[in-house]
């Protein structure tokens, strides 16, 4: 039993001390991730849903490429989970009749604002063609070892 409440305490810890729970400004994400934001009117809509189906499989390219994403509604604004978050600063990208997605660079400058849906390919090719992702690609840092 000490084992598993350990487990669990050790989980909790990294759940609380986790980039996107600290953050409280968009802006906290400036020079680490390029931010997408789902703007819509709720959090469940048939936009929102299509727009993460989109993203389904993409996981390994959206590490690679230091994207995450957030959900933006009249009702607050949400993680990739769903989850409730206070994350303030988000008024500088959109107007409130605005409904779409919006993609902000690592220097925190709006790359893409455009109506759903978006392929994959429109995001990941627009954000390989950036100067700074450029660098990223031939940074060491970004060798893969064989």
């Amino acid at each position: 039993m000490k084992h598993i409440l350990k487990y669990v305490t050790i989980l909790a810890c990294f759940f609380f001390y986790s980039p996107i729970t600290m953050a409280q400004d968009i802006s906290d994400f400036k020079w680490k991730n390029r931010v997408l934001l789902l703007v819509d009117t709720e959090l469940n809509s048939e936009n929102i849903k299509q727009q993460i189906k989109v993203f389904e499989g993409l996981h390994d390219a959206f590490q690679e490429r230091d994207i995450i994403y957030f959900i933006i509604t009249s009702k607050g604004s949400y993680d990739s989970d769903k989850q409730l978050l206070n994350l303030k600063g988000l008024e500088t990208y959109y107007h409130k009749d605005f409904s779409g997605l919006i993609l902000l660079g690592k220097d925190g400058g709006i790359k893409l604002k455009t109506p759903f849906i978006v392929t994959a390919k429109t995001i990941i090719s627009l954000i390989d063609s950036m100067p700074m992702r450029q660098s990223e690609m031939n940074s060491p840092r970004s060798i893969k070892l064989q």
